[in-house]
């Protein structure tokens, strides 16, 4: 992925994003301070933000290219998209708001009610499908959001920053459930974070951003032990 983009800021006046790296079939972090261009380079790819001029592609799909005008719409990104609240909808059961990230790909609404149901129960939480995301844990929320994210079989999944309001505990836990997930499915997770742990638990790769362009890229055991990574 090779992406440049100049972005209005209120803070500095305009911000420059210049971002080249090749996600691997494990968990890439995009490690870096707020403001370094974490989150909009997930926006880049998922189509909310156009590049100026660059190449995104997953696998052989190309999703933007400049130099061909290329530029696949969002509805035709195969990408599945994590939030950082989650993003549930609160009038939503979690079985429905897992069948809705799969109303892209058509089918009938018993049929993406089958598929959700299917992946509540890979996620073990079956038992929460009637629930609302009000009456749910933060845990059962994240699995309810992992499973509307790879129901709708993405070529990639997007994860922003989705454990920042949970305590360490939980935090440790929900940890575990983003890595069995990757296993399962077998394709690129990207995972936008600020906290080392985070990385060094998660990472195949890690991709250090500053202001908008790449410091460093390399294992978590590279990149945290050659060099002082701000925090």
């Amino acid at each position: 992925m090779e992406i440049k983009k100049r972005l209005e800021s209120d803070k500095s006046g305009s911000f420059a994003l210049d971002v080249t790296f090749d996600a691997v079939e494990g968990i890439t972090i995009l490690f870096g301070q707020s403001g370094s261009g974490k989150t909009t380079t997930l926006r880049a790819i998922t189509g909310i933000v156009t590049p100026d001029t660059g190449r995104i592609s997953v696998g052989d799909e190309i999703y933007f290219d400049s130099a061909t005008g290329a530029n696949l719409s969002i509805q035709k990104r195969r990408v599945g998209y994590v939030f950082q609240d989650y993003a549930l909808f609160p009038h939503l059961t979690a079985e429905q708001n897992v069948a809705y990230g799969i109303k892209a790909n058509g089918g009938s609404g018993a049929s993406r009610l089958e598929r959700a149901r299917e992946m509540l129960a890979v996620f073990k939480i079956e038992h929460v499908g009637q629930r609302f995301p009000q009456n749910m844990s933060g845990g059962e929320q994240q699995r309810t959001a992992l499973a509307r994210a790879l129901a709708s079989d993405p070529a990639v999944v997007l994860l922003d920053e989705p454990l920042s309001a949970v305590d360490a505990e939980t935090r440790t836990r929900l940890l575990d459930e983003v890595v069995m997930a990757q296993e399962r499915v077998r394709i690129p997770f990207i995972y936008v974070t600020h906290n080392e742990m985070e990385a060094i638990r998660l990472g195949h790769q890690v991709v250090v951003l500053s202001e908008g362009s790449v410091q460093r890229i390399g294992r978590p055991s590279e990149v945290f032990n050659k060099a002082e990574v701000e925090r």
